[in-house]
């Protein structure tokens, strides 16, 4: 039980690290990033080079995305509080969300469509239509 609670303080801690160094660099570089997204990164580069272990953050990490949900709860509350400000102000947070989602999935079916075509899927793509065949055999054959 000590092991297994100085195991979740240290993986605690390190992340804790973590999030301080990213408010220092958002401190101090003028980017716009939060300094949250900073940590996050220095966290992911630190996993990636293997100067910071799975293991010793693994419990942790494991705690807070249990209770995210309880976590979000201040967030939500925030949104209703001041959801008569967000009524006014529709157009701009509705127009510019609306307006990015459908040029992500306009851009995202171009680029399907184009590596659908690409030589190296070819193999794949002969599978698919194939499918498409015997599925159309198999509606006619029933219907």
């Amino acid at each position: 039980m000590i092991q297994k609670s100085f195991l979740l303080a240290r993986s605690l801690v390190i992340l804790y690290i973590m999030l301080y160094l990213g408010n220092l660099i958002a401190h101090y570089v003028p980017a716009g990033v939060p300094g949250s997204i900073w940590g996050l990164l220095l966290l992911f580069l630190g996993l990636t080079t293997r100067l910071i272990h799975l293991d010793w953050i693994y419990l942790g990490a494991s705690l807070l995305i249990r209770f995210m949900a309880v976590l979000f709860v201040p967030v939500s509350v925030g949104i209703i509080k001041y959801s008569d400000l967000l009524i006014e102000q529709v157009n701009i947070l509705l127009i510019p969300n609306v307006v990015s989602t459908c040029v992500t999935l306009v851009i995202m079916g171009l680029l399907g469509n184009h590596l659908f075509h690409l030589q190296s899927f070819t193999h794949k793509r002969k599978k698919v239509i194939k499918r498409r065949e015997n599925q159309a055999k198999q509606m006619n054959e029933s219907a």
